[in-house]
C-alpha cells in the first residue's frame, strides 16, 4: 500500500483549511472556506466583518468606491472584494487567523484604463519593491514570450529602456532572468500559462 503522507500537494486556500479565497466566476463573487464554496449573499458573517474592517483600514479605497457612485454598503463591499481579491490564486485572501496580508493582482478588464487603479485594486507587490504600471506591462509581455525588440515596438519605447525595465523587474522580484520573471508572473496570475505566444 502506498504511503499517502509522502505525497505533497498545494491545496487551494479554504479547501482544507480555515483560510478564505475569494474569486470571480460566472459573473458572481464566490469564496472558499472550510471546504465550502459560498456565493455572494451567503458569505459567513465573520468574513464580511473582516472585509469591512479591511475597507476601513484603506480610506483611499472607500474614496475610490464613492467616486464610482457606489454608496450602499453591500455594493461597496462587493466591488471592493472584486477589485482587491477577485483572482483565484494559491495564497489565502484571509488566512486561518483572520489576517489579510496583501491583496493580489486581478485583471478585471479595466487595468491600465481605470482612474482608480492602485487606489482600489492592488499594485503588484514584489519581494523587493512594487512594480510600476510600465514594469507590469513589460512583465506581461516577457511572460507571454515576446522579445525585447517586440516589447519596445508594442510599448513605443526604446529597446534599451525595455532592458532597463527587465533589470529593475528582476531586482524587485529577486529572480535572475526572464525565465524567473515568467514563472513569477504565472504564479501570481498576472499571465496564464496558455497566454504565451510560444
Amino acid at each position: 500500500m502506498m504511503n499517502l503522507k509522502q505525497i505533497q500537494q498545494h491545496i487551494p486556500p479554504g479547501l482544507e483549511d480555515r483560510g478564505v479565497e475569494f474569486y470571480v466566476h460566472d459573473n458572481d463573487i464566490k469564496c472558499l472556506h472550510n471546504g465550502i464554496r459560498y456565493s455572494w449573499g451567503e458569505f459567513p458573517q465573520w468574513i464580511l466583518d473582516r472585509v469591512q474592517q479591511d475597507m476601513l483600514d484603506h480610506p483611499e479605497a472607500i474614496k475610490a468606491l464613492v467616486s464610482w457612485d457606489l454608496v450602499q454598503s453591500e455594493e461597496m463591499m462587493r466591488q471592493y472584494i472584486i477589485c482587491r481579491f477577485g483572482g483565484f490564486d494559491n495564497e489565502p485572501d484571509i488566512d486561518a487567523d483572520g489576517n489579510i496580508d496583501y491583496t493580489e493582482y486581478f485583471d478585471c478588464g479595466r487595468r491600465g484604463n481605470c482612474a482608480q487603479e492602485g487606489k482600489l485594486c492592488s499594485t503588484i507587490k514584489a519581494p523587493n519593491g512594487v512594480l510600476t504600471k510600465q514594469e507590469l506591462k513589460v512583465l506581461k509581455l516577457v511572460a507571454s514570450g515576446y522579445m525585447n525588440k517586440e516589447i519596445a515596438r508594442s510599448l513605443c519605447i526604446q529597446e534599451d529602456t525595455v532592458s532597463s525595465h527587465n533589470q529593475n523587474i528582476q531586482a524587485k522580484l529577486g529572480v535572475p532572468d526572464k525565465l524567473g520573471m515568467s514563472a513569477w508572473a504565472v504564479r501570481k496570475n498576472i499571465v496564464e500559462p496558455q497566454s504565451s505566444k510560444l
